[in-house]
């Protein structure tokens, strides 16, 4: 099942445009567990999936289904950031734009952090 989740998480993350490193920032899961979940080197975890399903904009539900997982969210794990599928959202979204766009938005989201320090 490793190998087979591997070929259908590289395919969700082509049709999304996402790299390793874009999965890893936005899920908070190091860039080096995406590559071996990508290699089928390493087993695919409730905690994981749970963690890279926002970016991928699935349901953590149907991803652990499709990992062969059981379908119960981890009884153990610390609650999303309050923004998680949002932010999942975001890099999906931001997936899509040319390198000059996401020059901008990122320039949004600065001038966004710097107003809430005031």
């Amino acid at each position: 099942m490793t190998r087979q989740f591997a070929e259908i998480l590289r395919g969700l993350m082509e049709n999304r445009r996402l790299t390793p490193r874009a999965v890893s920032r936005a899920s908070g899961r190091a860039e080096s567990t995406m590559h071996q979940l990508l290699s089928g080197k390493v087993l695919p975890s409730v905690e994981i999936v749970q963690d890279i399903s926002t970016v991928l904009e699935m349901s953590a539900a149907d991803l652990r289904v499709i990992a062969g997982l059981p379908d119960e969210p981890p009884r153990d794990h610390p609650a999303p950031y309050r923004a998680a599928n949002e932010i999942g959202q975001l890099v999906a979204v931001a997936s899509w734009l040319t390198p000059e766009q996401v020059a901008d938005l990122v320039e949004v989201a600065r001038s966004y952090r710097s107003e809430g320090t005031d």
